[in-house]
């Protein structure tokens, strides 16, 4: 991902990829919070935190997302990057093996690779909603087997999985005695709020969930993200290593996360107000060209839409040169289904999705 973005100097291409909704503005945080944002971050302490993480903080985390989940199991990160490094370091040794699915979030599978795992993909059902390959799955275990990666709702292509799949997928673990680490960072972005599942540490002492302000809260400019889990060796472990990394998480974030959470509800209705307003006008181009098709997303701020005609990187080569906008392709999530990820969450795109959909490489 960072090195196709790399080809184009910062700000010379319109974003139109970006997986978090557009970005909350200091005034409509402050109508959402009914607090004064300036007044509260001039209150803030300014020394170090724990290394675990602001105590206040984490009983809200551990609140507001969680069922059976205290701030003794929730550990503060500094984004959501760190949190995979921080799982992938304290569960992961020389030759143990690690079962993802694809398309994914590239460092998913990278960062267990880097931490000398060899990694299993499991492409998800293009032609089926991107649902589970469940026959392949069951497949992939090993004895080696030490960590299955979901996320859920999914990035990049907006599918999501059911209640039942998901204690699924917490009984294979079980079965092979592997750890089960859930990406849940669009949790919330449910374009039906009525098919919002647990999250997977509440009822699994082998599981790990993370969550993080930049995606279904809109604030990617707040550096901070948590790991929920209830088994306590794991947690110090964590600890430890973030103590070499990050230290503690800025506590200037914390005291403004604490102000933002209780009110995640809101946020995550106004976010879903701009995705499924872009999501029709995306129907309407998908289903109106041919040479385009999609799944439509139920869950997330992106879609994955496929090419019948191009590779998708030629059309994201020939759109960023052409047109100025920049979408990602299909190959930095690690799959060999043509097609791009582009956003649903930011606003005032339909005439840059027109210019997507009209778009003809001169491909030779």
């Amino acid at each position: 991902m960072a090195e196709f973005t790399a080809q184009w100097p910062a700000g010379t291409l319109t974003n139109l990829h970006s997986s978090n909704p557009e970005p909350l503005s200091w005034q409509e945080l402050n109508t959402i919070t009914g607090c004064d944002l300036a007044q509260v971050i001039a209150q803030s302490n300014l020394g170090y935190e724990s290394v675990q993480g602001n105590e206040h903080l984490r009983q809200l985390i551990s609140q507001q997302y969680h069922q059976n989940i205290t701030s003794n199991d929730v550990v503060l990160t500094s984004g959501a990057q760190e949190g995979i490094f921080l799982v992938m370091q304290a569960l992961l040794e020389a030759n143990d093996h690690v079962i993802a699915f694809t398309p994914c979030f590239e460092p998913l599978v990278k960062v267990a690779e880097n931490a000398g795992a060899s990694v299993s993909t499991c492409e998800l059902l293009a032609d089926n909603n991107w649902q589970i390959d469940w026959a392949l799955l069951k497949c992939q275990f090993n004895a080696k087997t030490k960590l299955l990666i979901i996320n859920f709702p999914h990035n990049p292509t907006g599918s999501h999985i059911t209640a039942n799949d998901l204690q699924q997928l917490q009984d294979l673990c079980h079965e092979h005695g592997c750890w089960l680490f859930s990406d849940e960072v669009f949790r919330g972005l449910e374009h039906d709020t009525n098919v919002r599942i647990p999250a997977a540490a509440d009822d699994c002492e082998q599981a790990i969930s993370m969550g993080v302000m930049s995606k279904a809260l809109a604030l990617p400019g707040i550096r901070l993200g948590w790991l929920c889990c209830q088994n306590q060796q794991l947690l110090q472990k964590i600890i430890t290593i973030k103590s070499h990394l990050s230290i503690c998480q800025s506590s200037l974030d914390a005291q403004l996360c604490q102000k933002v959470i209780p009110h995640s509800e809101r946020i995550w209705q106004r976010n879903l107000d701009i995705i499924l307003n872009n999501k029709k006008q995306l129907k309407k181009l998908v289903d109106s060209n041919d040479e385009f098709a999609w799944t439509e997303p139920a869950a997330s701020a992106t879609a994955f839409i496929r090419l019948n005609k191009y590779q998708g990187r030629d059309f994201a080569q020939s759109l960023a040169e052409n047109k100025k906008l920049l979408v990602l392709p299909d190959d930095v999530f690690l799959t060999e289904h043509s097609g791009f990820r582009i956003s649903l969450g930011l606003t005032q795109t339909n005439n840059h999705y027109q210019q997507i959909f009209n778009h003809k490489p001169n491909i030779s």
